[in-house]
C-alpha cells in the first residue's frame, strides 16, 4: 500500500495555525515539532508548489523587499483535506539512527570516535532539553484545549530527550569500562 505524503499535512497543518513563507515553516517547524517532524527547505516549498497546484494553498501574500517573500495560507479545500487525513489512523513510524547504526556496526577500535558522537549527541539533548524548558515556561497556566494539545507533544519531547541522555549516560559508561578479563 503507498504512503501517504505526511509533509504535505505536516504543512497543511501548520499554515492552519498562521500564513507562513516556505523559510518560516521550516524555521518554525524546528523551533516547535522537529523532534518529530522536520523537513529540508527545498523539499517543504517543492511541497507547497503542489499543495498550490492541487488548490490546497494559496498565496496570501507576496513582497519583494530585498528578497521576494511569498506566505502562503490554507484554502478551504486544503483544511477539507487536512481534517480527512486527522481521522486516518497514524501510519507505521520509521525509526532511522545513524548513531545506532553506527554502534551496531562498529568494532573495538571504533570505540573512541563512538564515544565521540555520544558525547556529542549527550550535550545536543541537554541542549534541546533547555531549549524546550523555555518553551514550555512561554506557555500561560491555565492553558485552553489547543495549548494543552501542543503541550502534549512538548512533553513527548522531554520525555524523548529524558530517555536519550539516560541511554547516552549509559552507553558511554558501559563504553568507558576496561574489557573484562578472558575477553578480548
Amino acid at each position: 500500500m503507498k504512503r501517504i505524503n505526511t509533509t504535505h499535512f505536516a504543512i497543511l497543518g501548520l499554515l492552519r495555525i498562521k500564513p507562513m513563507s516556505a523559510y518560516e515553516l521550516v524555521k518554525f517547524s524546528k523551533e516547535s515539532i522537529g523532534l518529530f517532524w522536520n523537513e529540508s527547505y527545498g523539499h517543504i516549498h517543492k511541497s507547497i508548489k503542489n499543495l498550490e497546484t492541487d488548490g490546497d494553498v494559496e498565496v496570501v501574500e507576496e513582497s519583494a523587499t530585498g528578497r521576494k517573500k511569498i506566505v502562503y495560507g490554507v484554502t478551504d479545500q486544503g483544511r477539507e483535506r487536512l481534517d480527512s487525513w486527522l481521522t486516518l489512523p497514524p501510519e507505521e513510524s520509521v525509526m532511522r539512527n545513524e548513531l545506532l547504526m553506527k554502534i551496531f556496526v562498529s568494532e573495538e577500535h571504533q570505540i573512541p570516535q563512538l564515544i565521540d558522537f555520544l558525547q556529542a549527541e549527550l550535550a545536543s539533548a541537554e541542549e534541546i532539553t533547555a531549549m524546550l524548558a523555555g518553551i514550555k515556561s512561554s506557555i500561560p497556566a491555565g492553558a485552553d484545549r489547543q495549548s494543552r494539545l501542543w503541550l502534549l507533544t512538548l512533553d513527548y519531547g522531554e520525555r524523548y530527550l529524558q530517555m536519550t541522555i539516560d541511554w547516552c549516560r549509559h552507553a558511554l559508561d558501559t563504553l568507558n569500562q576496561p574489557n573484562e578479563e578472558g575477553r578480548e
